[in-house]
């Protein structure tokens, strides 16, 4: 394979110890046979573990280089199948074998972890997805309400998904080494889904607009934020047809509340 350097503009660091390699594989569980898209296989250290287990890999590889060196390396191996492209543009569900049956895998860029993560999380869904993040955005997927860290993403991963921590990862598990920690999440996504995807996108406003105006209460989010501008008349019958007070600031709201309240508003 190529030098593979590790590339600071594609935010690469290369998960370099074998035994959290084997943690993350046997995590994902795949046997012979099932299928697994596995993001930012980098210089193939989970690839290895896939193909020798026999599982059906997609590994989806932005870099030119190590896309290249990946599909030379796999290329008589018929289970496994090197793309390259741009996880955050593909169509995943085509691209997997089996989209609905498929656990999604990967060490991905902390600058975009919130939009790959939403991406896996719209519908269909795939069956499973076990993803190393930045332990401080593991914390956020993980919070629950009340806590200092329930923000936005924590209710957009507990709308669709049960979140779990799997293992933490110390930073001297990667070349190059980062200025942080990691952690090992998974992401099970609802079965059956709880909404539609109009429906999550007006559940997703909501809780935008709420967060960016955190230290505000419910009522005053409502009426005044640019995005919502629901009429005061109407705000006092909204959120006590629901139990709510509008005093209440959003990190008390649990993702089950804002589900009920995204959709009363768009009704």
């Amino acid at each position: 394979m190529g030098s593979g350097r590790p590339k600071r503009s594609l935010g690469q660091n290369f998960l370099v110890d074998p035994n959290l390699q084997r943690k993350i594989v046997a995590a994902v569980g795949a046997a012979e046979d099932e299928p697994v898209l596995e993001i930012g296989p980098g210089r193939g250290a989970l690839t290895e573990h896939f193909a020798r287990r026999g599982v059906r890999l997609t590994a989806v590889e932005l870099d030119d280089e190590l896309a290249a060196a990946l599909a030379e390396r796999y290329e008589d191996n018929p289970r496994v199948e090197v793309v390259h492209g741009d996880i955050l543009s593909l169509d995943l569900p085509a691209l997997a074998r089996d989209w609905a049956r498929t656990v999604v895998v990967g060490n991905i860029p902390y600058n975009i972890t919130t939009p790959i993560v939403f991406r896996l999380l719209r519908l269909p869904y795939p069956s499973d997805i076990v993803l190393t993040v930045q332990a401080e955005v593991a914390a956020r997927m993980l919070a629950g309400p009340g806590s200092r860290t329930y923000g936005a993403l924590s209710v957009g991963v507990g709308i669709h998904a049960a979140p779990s921590r799997v293992c933490r990862v110390p930073r001297t598990a990667f070349r190059p080494v980062p200025r942080v920690d990691s952690a090992v999440v998974r992401l099970t996504p609802r079965s059956p889904p709880r909404l539609t995807a109009a429906e999550a996108d007006r559940v997703r406003v909501l809780t935008r607009a709420a967060f960016s105006w955190r230290r505000k209460q419910l009522g005053t989010i409502l009426s005044r934020h640019p995005d919502l501008r629901v009429p005061r008349a109407a705000i006092h019958e909204l959120l006590g047809e629901r139990g709510l007070s509008a005093r209440l600031r959003p990190e008390q709201l649990s993702p089950e509340e804002f589900v009920e309240l995204g959709m009363a508003l768009s009704a």
